[in-house]
């Protein structure tokens, strides 16, 4: 029975010891997320994962001879990184894409309108007063160099 008590107690405490470690979540050079029970290499931004949660950087390295050293352009590379979350550059993404839209449905509509001022015939519109006034020759020409403008600013 002393035996049983005695491996209880060794297991319990060997399990405590294996929950209490810290486990290191980081990403390496090439961009994989790496997760291991020893500290990343020096200089690295990582997780601790486990007891405790938070965020921290290694201290840096002690020498410039233990820095690992990059080629030009790797550090251009590092450089040009996007800053921006993935869920930022979706949304940037869609809002592009809306505007591309919009603009496309602009396009279509100044060429209906430029269509419309040189087609020839009568135009009309509605007035303030709820009464319809046809547009004479000057009022046609400047409606179509407005549609012209319109094509040049929304088409590409």
């Amino acid at each position: 029975m002393k035996r049983m008590t005695w491996l209880a107690l060794a297991l319990m405490l060997g399990i405590s010891q294996t929950a209490g470690a810290a486990i290191y979540k980081w990403k390496d050079k090439d961009g994989a997320m790496r997760y291991s029970d020893t500290p990343p290499p020096a200089g690295t931004t990582y997780e601790t994962l486990g007891a405790q949660r938070q965020k921290s950087t290694a201290a840096p390295a002690a020498s410039a001879s233990e820095a690992p050293i990059k080629s030009p352009q790797e550090q251009q590379d590092a450089e040009n990184e996007p800053a921006e979350s993935p869920e930022a550059l979706q949304e940037k993404q869609r809002v592009e894409a809306e505007n591309k839209k919009i603009r496309a449905q602009n396009c279509a509509t100044a060429r209906a309108n430029l269509q419309t001022f040189t087609q020839g015939g009568r135009i009309s519109r509605m007035n303030e007063n709820g009464e319809r006034e046809y547009l004479d020759d000057e009022a046609l020409a400047k409606g179509a160099e407005q549609a012209r403008k319109d094509i040049a600013e929304y088409c590409d």
